[in-house]
C-alpha cells in the first residue's frame, strides 16, 4: 500500500541506524539470556522470533514501553548501565531485549534508535555468505551470544537492517500474537519484488502477491504455512526499513497512552491491512506500528 510523502518524511527522521549503532549487539552485553525458557526445541525457519531495541537510553525506553504496553524487564550485567542487557517480557514471556548503543556526534544520529528483528535460520554462517554474495552487507559476523545461540546482523541490498539467529533453546511456538506482543513486521522497500527475491533466497520463503484482501500492492513472505512478513513499496525519500507491529486491543487508546508517555505520532490511526493501524516513535526515536487484530479478520499476519 502506498503511503503519502508527508508520512514518509516523518518516518525519515527516525529511520536511520548506522553500522556502528548495530554492532552494539555484539559487544554491549556480558550475558545473553535464551529466547525461550523453558526450551522448546522447535524450529520455524523464516519466522521473526526476536527483536532487539538499540537505543542510547534504555531506561527511558523501558519506562515508556512499561507504561504503554505493560511490559516488564529483567536486567543482566554489571552496575554500569552501558554494559547491561535488558530482557523484555510481555505477560511474563520474553519477547525481546534492549541494548545501549553509543550515540554518534551528529545530532540526528544521536536521536536514532531502532528495533531490529531476527529471523530464525538453521545455519547462520550460510546466511552470512548468502547476504555477501547477493548484494547485502554483514554488520556483525556470525557470533555465539552466550545462552542466546548464534546470531548475525546484516543490511539487505537496499540497506534494510535485520538479523538472523539459530536459537540455542529453540524458537517460540507458532501462534497468533496476544495483545501487547509482536504481531507483524513489514519491509518498506524501493523494489518490493527484488527484495522479495533476496529474502526468499535467505530463508526459503514463498512470496505471495497482496498483503490483505481487497488491498492492492505488497508481497507476503510465507513459510511453514504461515505469513511471516510483508514487503511494501516505500514512499519517496524514505530509507528502506523494517517496521515492527505490536498487537493492541485499541489503536486509538494506545496512541493516546503513547502520546502521554512521550511518543511521537508518525501516522494517525487509519484503516490498513484490513484493520486499524498507527505508526509511532518511542521517546528515544525508535519507530514501530500498532494494530488491532480480531479473530474474524484475515490478512497480514494470518
Amino acid at each position: 500500500m502506498q503511503r503519502s510523502s508527508s508520512r514518509g518524511r516523518a518516518v525519515l527522521a527516525v529511520a536511520g541506524v548506522l553500522a556502528g549503532l548495530a554492532t552494539a549487539l555484539a559487544s554491549a552485553a556480558p550475558y545473553w539470556p535464551p529466547i525461550t525458557d523453558p526450551p522448546t526445541g522447535e524450529r520455524h525457519t523464516g519466522r521473526f522470533v526476536w527483536a532487539e531495541l538499540l537505543t542510547r537510553d534504555v531506561g527511558a525506553a523501558a519506562e515508556f514501553y512499561g507504561k504503554v504496553f505493560g511490559w516488564t524487564f529483567e536486567t543482566y550485567g554489571p552496575a554500569d548501565d552501558l554494559k547491561t542487557y535488558t530482557l523484555v517480557l510481555s505477560g511474563g514471556t520474553p519477547i525481546g531485549g534492549m541494548v545501549y548503543a553509543s550515540p554518534r556526534k551528529d545530532e540526528q544520529q544521536k536521536r536514532a534508535a531502532r528495533w531490529v528483528g531476527l529471523i530464525s535460520v538453521p545455519d547462520v554462517k550460510a546466511a552470512a555468505s548468502y547476504v555477501e554474495e547477493d548484494g547485502g552487507k554483514v554488520l556483525m559476523p556470525p557470533k555465539v551470544l552466550g545462552q542466546r545461540g548464534t546470531a548475525a546482523l546484516f543490511l539487505d541490498p537496499e540497506g534494510g537492517l535485520f538479523g538472523v539467529i539459530d536459537s540455542a533453546t529453540g524458537d517460540p511456538g507458532d501462534y497468533l500474537a496476544d495483545d501487547n506482543t509482536w504481531l507483524w513486521v513489514e519491509l518498506w522497500a524501493d523494489d518490493a519484488a527484488k527484495m522479495a527475491a533476496f529474502y526468499k533466497g535467505l530463508a526459503g520463503y514463498e512470496a505471495v502477491e497482496g498483503l490483505a484482501r481487497a488491498e492492492a500492492g505488497g508481497i507476503v513472505l510465507r513459510s511453514g504455512g504461515f505469513a511471516r512478513a510483508g514487503i511494501l513499496p516505500k514512499p519517496a525519500k524514505v530509507p528502506t526499513t523494517w517496521v515492527p507491529y505490536i498487537r493492541v486491543a485499541s489503536v486509538s487508546d494506545t496512541v493516546a497512552r503513547a502520546s502521554a508517555a512521550g511518543a511521537r505520532v508518525l501516522m494517525q490511526p487509519a484503516r490498513m491491512h484490513g484493520t486499524n493501524v498507527a505508526i509511532l516513535a518511542d521517546p528515544t526515536g525508535a519507530p514501530f506500528a500498532v494494530a488491532e487484530w480480531a479473530a474474524r479478520e484475515r490478512g497480514a499476519g494470518q
